[in-house]
């Protein structure tokens, strides 16, 4: 079990803040997605990232949001049931000059957030929840009902399983890249 008093470091990997140091507070489930899945995410992403609107569900350390937003993204969305997370997040965006309307955080429950329409359409939604949870096939149905996800976007999943990442592309959405990562499987899907 974490240290709670521990701190851990993870590295923006690109962008205009590539080689910034990320702190964050170890904490049962947290699993930040390690540098080299980052790096092959954004390769994939690339040319789409500048001044596109980014959700973060299942936030944790936030740094899917944070390389989105040292790659030009216009603003990030973050979600994330750990007040803890969140409040430590918002420090690191104040750290980083970061003006609240380019980064807003919430401490909400992702899968009720995504039972109401957002204000305007995401083009990047990072999809990490825990991996125990058996919910993972009310994400997408979700996302598209109530139009989170812009006609250009992409939804990018981490999973347990290659088996969980097919099933959830089954549900109106196109496997366009998938890869795996010692036990992460993880796929970026479009329309």
């Amino acid at each position: 079990m974490p240290n709670p008093s521990q701190t851990s470091h993870l590295r923006i990997i690109g962008g205009i803040w590539r080689g910034r140091k990320v702190s964050f507070k170890p904490s049962p489930g947290l699993r930040p997605t390690p540098d080299r899945v980052r790096e092959t995410l954004f390769n994939w992403l690339q040319g789409k990232v500048s001044g596109r609107r980014s959700l973060e569900l299942f936030a944790g350390s936030g740094i899917l949001s944070l390389e989105a937003l040292s790659r030009g993204a216009e603003a990030s969305t973050l979600v994330d049931t750990a007040k803890t997370q969140t409040q430590h997040f918002q420090t690191i965006c104040s750290a980083f000059q970061i003006e609240p309307a380019q980064c807003q955080v919430h401490v909400q429950d992702a899968f009720k957030l995504i039972q109401t329409k957002p204000v305007k359409p995401y083009h990047l939604i990072f999809v990490d929840p825990p991996f125990d949870t058996d919910r993972y096939l009310d994400i997408v149905p979700s996302l598209l009902k109530n139009d989170f996800l812009a006609p250009d976007g992409f939804v990018y999943l981490e999973a347990p399983s290659a088996d969980v990442i097919a099933k959830v592309a089954q549900q109106g959405l196109t496997l366009y890249r998938q890869k795996r990562a010692g036990q992460v499987h993880y796929a970026l899907l479009t329309r």
